[in-house]
């Protein structure tokens, strides 16, 4: 008896849970349906409040966001299989075991070039089958093709341990101690070995002598990138002899002005042509007194010592701006500072939002030269055509690069653009766009909680 009215008492539970329940849900679907019916109703006044020119109106701008839409969303697909592309040959290389490298902004394009080249043949000799060896004839409960699976098996994780290993070793290698470098690529190869040894697996000698030209390569950047701070001593100490030589006039900033100021002098006149009356009168004028300038700089340019008009030592400097002027401009100028780069800080401080990227800095002979030769070339391309003190081309430095490479200048050139300042407040501004919107969100669908 005590079991049956255990087992009624909890018939007479379950029951009234289940009538609840039915009453909540009835009640939710009655008063979703009562907030339909709502809606439905302001539809119709709606639609009879407004006129069907009015209706065909606010078809035509959702189609055309629709559009919109759809052409924006044709550009990003249109990047993303670009990208796919891109990203093919770097998915087959990590499948062997190489990953992709990664460089500094201030590593060159001429080693990303050879690091790719180094990496195809790397890739090529792990595709054949010839960046391990192995000498035994396994069999695996009797079946030499799982003996082989195996074996394979083992190649490939010996194979992209050595590759790991070899990351760490040139990740930590500096301009000193390529020696040190090397003896732990061999001492790395020797203690895989051993681990090989169950198998007889270890790594080619054709394989480890194309990773030991890479580590060769590496070493090769890093050496360079120290001669190039002893360079840039050599450098400071002539633009100082300079400096003296020319007993604080700076000749350069001399010249160019005469140039601007002739060029300006030039269009003055043409624009003279057109005029009239008192305002001929006015141009006259100011014609007068621009030519008045100009003999005044002449005279004080043929002042200054004539050694120091022949030494013109300086930097020639390309850089682009992504979050100013977008893609595919660059500013082409040259300075005569010890230290380049506070040029390039200073024009990226006030002027301009965002901090410029460097493509390449070129230290020459003759400055004013090489970069009135560049801006002639370009001239085609400046963006502000008017004014030709604004140095701003619509080029790519890569088109840069191939005019310096005719003009036989030398130079390590970067096409990376960093745009660090430019992408943080892109990625803030969409992080602060997306909490907004989910905010919204929440708020609307408060009243259906109340």
């Amino acid at each position: 008896m005590p079991i049956n009215e255990g087992y009624m008492q909890l018939f007479w539970y379950a029951s009234v849970f289940l009538s609840l329940l039915f009453v909540i849900l009835t009640f939710n679907c009655s008063r979703k349906s009562n907030v339909l019916s709502l809606e439905n109703e302001k539809k119709e006044q709606k639609l009879l409040l407004t006129s069907i020119d009015e209706i065909v109106k606010d078809i035509d701008n959702k189609y055309n966001q629709i559009l919109e839409k759809k052409v924006a969303g044709q550009h990003t697909l249109s990047r993303l299989k670009e990208t796919l592309h891109d990203m093919h040959q770097p998915l087959l290389f990590i499948e062997v075991g190489l990953l992709p490298p990664t460089f500094k902004f201030d590593d060159s394009e001429a080693l990303k070039e050879k690091i790719k080249l180094c990496h195809i043949e790397q890739f090529g000799v792990i595709s054949r089958g010839n960046a391990t060896t192995s000498y035994s004839d396994w069999e695996w409960f009797d079946s030499k093709k799982e003996g082989t699976k195996m074996v394979n098996t083992y190649c490939s994780l010996l194979l992209k341990a050595f590759n790991a290993e070899f990351d760490v070793i040139r990740k930590q290698m500096k301009h000193s101690s390529y020696k040190a470098a090397k003896n732990k690529l061999y001492k790395l190869d020797d203690q895989l070995t051993k681990l090989g040894e169950t198998a007889n697996v270890e790594i080619s000698e054709e394989f480890f002598n194309l990773k030991g030209q890479e580590l060769t390569t590496w070493h090769n950047e890093l050496q360079h990138k120290e001669d190039l701070k002893q360079k840039r001593k050599e450098e400071q100490a002539l633009l100082r002899g300079q400096a003296k030589e020319s007993d604080g006039e700076d000749y350069d900033i001399l010249e160019d002005e005469i140039y601007y100021s002739k060029s300006d002098l030039a269009k003055a006149k043409k624009l003279a042509l057109a005029l009239h009356g008192p305002s001929a009168a006015d141009m006259a004028l100011k014609i007068a007194r621009m030519q008045k300038d100009i003999d005044i700089l002449e005279r004080k340019f043929k002042r200054i010592p004539s050694q120091a008009q022949q030494t013109k030592a300086g930097y020639i400097y390309v850089i682009s701006n992504l979050g100013s002027f977008g893609e595919g401009v660059v500013k082409i100028g040259m300075t005569r500072r010890l230290e380049p780069m506070d040029r390039v800080k200073e024009l990226g401080d006030a002027s301009v939002p965002f901090k410029f990227d460097v493509h390449t800095l070129s230290f020459v002979s003759n400055a004013p030269k090489v970069e009135k030769a560049l801006h002639r070339h370009f001239k085609d391309k400046r963006v502000n055509v008017d004014n030709i003190r604004k140095e701003f081309f619509r080029v790519i430095p890569q088109e840069v690069a191939e005019v310096m490479n005719e003009m036989n200048i030398g130079s390590d050139w970067y096409f990376d653009v960093e745009a660090k300042e430019y992408r943080e407040s892109l990625l803030i501004r969409e992080a602060l766009f997306n909490a907004s919107t989910k905010t919204e969100a929440i708020s609307e669908q408060l009243p259906a909680f109340i």
